[in-house]
This record gives structure tokens, sequence and C-alpha cells, in this order.
């Protein structure tokens, strides 16, 4: 191994926080060191969380010297966070770009759940979706989704405990397929973050054709989908995309994710009080459900008010509404907001001031 080749260095360095095991052989290669080098520094990076070159103690040390000098380490940071009085947190995530991203964190009893963004902003522009109404600013790669994972758990102290992972925060994760999975596959990855796949759903607004594609993966996350509507007519005007791949179309395409892979979807529907929770949608939703290798998650519409036009079913209706559907062998649960005074709840996320947030969460930079 000759200081000469060590020495090489690339005019513009190379971020190596979320590049693979072959991308960081093909990095290290010039260098002209054994190829186990590149599972070292794959582990330090994902499995460690290691960020300094010079730490990685196991290469030696000319090598850390090297790559110092012809790359950075750089998940972005943490340029802010606001605390909900549930034990929800909502993350700013800088990006090493420049731009920024939101992500949540949410404990209940003692499990804790990361919901990632995948986009800057979405491009499908659901009716009840504040992130909607930023349209697509652009993708995510995969380093800067699997960066959240890292930089949260760093902030929230989760090192060596257990968490799940969902794909509900800004963005269509579908929508950015390929990056998507190549994250997943660092987040899973026994040497790296080593969170099972079943700890880890992705949640899609239902676009059929990558559902499809998902089910064929070798490794995949648990599915959602965010159904929202008995009718065409009705889901054309909140959710845009069902004028693509309408109702008939999406439900197919979930039956044959679920009978390629022996799995449940989860069908999720937010309730918009006087648009989809009357007692015909009721009626028609269980149908929809049952006979199926799904379930069904109802969730209460978190309000935006002055942004968003819709508002919450109360209470006692979201159980009713449960109620008659578990009378009726449809498998259903409620799925109760979590942060919504900070604006962390699902479908709140849309890098607005965390100060002019209607309740009172505790903001620390």
């Amino acid at each position: 191994m000759g200081m000469r080749r060590l020495a090489l260095c690339s005019a513009e360095s190379t971020n190596l926080f979320g590049l693979d095991r072959e991308q960081l052989a093909s990095f290290l290669e010039p260098f002209g060191v054994p190829s186990f080098h590149a599972r070292q520094v794959y582990r330090w990076l994902y499995a460690r969380r290691s960020f300094e070159p010079e730490c990685w103690t196991d290469l030696p040390q000319p090598l850390r010297v090297a790559i110092a000098g012809a790359a950075v380490v750089d998940p972005g940071r943490v340029e802010s966070r606001v605390e909900a009085g549930d034990d929800t947190v909502k993350y700013r995530v800088l990006l090493p770009r420049g731009d920024a991203v939101e992500c949540v964190s949410m404990v209940q009893s003692s499990r804790s759940t990361l919901c990632l963004s995948s986009q800057v902003g979405c491009a499908l522009a659901c009716d009840f979706c504040l992130t909607g109404t930023m349209g697509l600013l652009r993708q995510l790669t995969p380093g800067e989704i699997a960066a959240q994972v890292a930089l949260i758990a760093r902030e929230g102290g989760l090192a060596g405990r257990p968490f799940n992972l969902v794909f509900m925060g800004m963005g269509e994760p579908l929508h950015n397929y390929d990056a998507v999975l190549a994250a997943i596959r660092l987040l899973a990855d026994p040497d790296g973050f080593a969170v099972p796949p079943r700890r880890i759903t992705l949640s899609t607004a239902g676009l059929a054709p990558a559902i499809e594609r998902l089910g064929r993966e070798p490794l995949r996350p648990r599915l959602a989908v965010s159904l929202n509507a008995t009718t065409d007519e009705l889901r054309d005007r909140l959710m845009p995309i069902n004028r693509k791949y309408p109702l008939a179309r999406l439900l197919a395409a979930c039956d044959r994710f679920g009978a390629g892979t022996g799995e449940r979807v989860t069908f999720e529907y937010v309730l918009l009080d006087g648009v989809n929770d009357t007692e015909q949608d009721v009626r028609r939703l269980g149908p929809l459900v049952r006979g199926r290798a799904a379930k069904l998650n109802l969730i209460p519409f978190n309000p935006v008010p002055g942004r968003l036009p819709y508002r919450s079913p109360s209470r006692e209706r979201v159980l009713r509404i449960r109620d008659r559907l578990l009378a009726t062998r449809v498998p259903v649960s409620i799925r109760w907001s979590r942060g919504a005074e900070v604006r962390a709840a699902c479908g709140q996320l849309a890098l607005l001031d965390p100060a002019a947030a209607p309740g009172t969460g505790r903001r620390a930079e």
C-alpha cells in the first residue's frame, strides 16, 4: 500500500454517507487497499454511525488520513426540534445541499417510531395534506433518507434500542422508488442499521404499478395504502392520483401484492367530517376491505386551521364508525393523532415556522 496512491484526492469530495458496499469499494479502489476495508467503512458509517474517518480505528492510519482528504462524511444535521406534550418530537433536518425536510419521533409506551421523509415536498397534491401544498421540490437520495434515522437516533438517545420506521413523512415514497429501496436496504442490513424489514412500513397514495413492483422485491417493507374514499368520484377530488390509478386498479395491485408476498396490506382511511364519513361511505368501506388480505386503519383528520378546509369527525363519531365496521367483520383499528399541537401529525409536515404551530410545544434549537 504505497503512500503515493493513498494521497490521491478527487477535485470534488465525495460524500460517503449513503454509499452502499459496492460504491464504497469503488471509492477505495484507487487507493490500492484490500477489499475488506470497504466492509469496515460500511460498518463505521451505518452500524456504528461514526462520521469522523480518523476514529475508524480498525483501518490503517494512513488510509484514514487519505479518506479524510478525499471525501466527506456528511449526513446533514438537526437544525431544530419541537416537542409536543405526548412525547412526539418534530425535527427539521438540514440536508448537505442546504435545503431541509421534516421527520418525527414518536414514543408510545416502550415503543419508538421514526417517521421519515422521502422527498422535499410532494407532487401528488392530495387535497387534505399540507405537504401537498408545497409541490415537489426534489427527490431525496438514499443517504439523505437513511441520515434521518442516524440523526434522530443520536438526538433521541435511541442507540442500542429497537425502533420502528414508517415512510409517512414528506413525499410519496413510491414516486422516489429506487432511492427509497436503496435506503431500506441500508436500514435493514444486519451490518448496517439492522432494522428488521418487519419494523419498516411504507405508505403510498396508490401508485399501482410501483405497488406490484414492490411485491417482487426480495427485501421489502410492510405496505400501507392511503385509501380515503369509497368512490372514484370522491377519491378523484381528494387524491388526484386516483384519476390515473382508480380504485379498481389500485385494489387489484394490492391483491397482487398480497398474493405474491403472503403479507397483509394496511388500508389507511383519513376521516374527514361530512366528506368521507357518511353512512353510505361506511357501508361501502366494509366490502372494500373484507375478504382481502388486509386490515383497516382509521385516522381522524389532523386539522390545519387557515390552511386546509377540512375538519375531523367527533371522537364519538370515529368510535361509532369503528364499531360499525367491526360488527361486519372488518379488521379495523384507530390511529389517534400524535404531535398535532406542533404540526407533527400525519399530513402536517410542510417546513412551516414551528413558532406558528397552533399548540404549546417546546422549541429547542
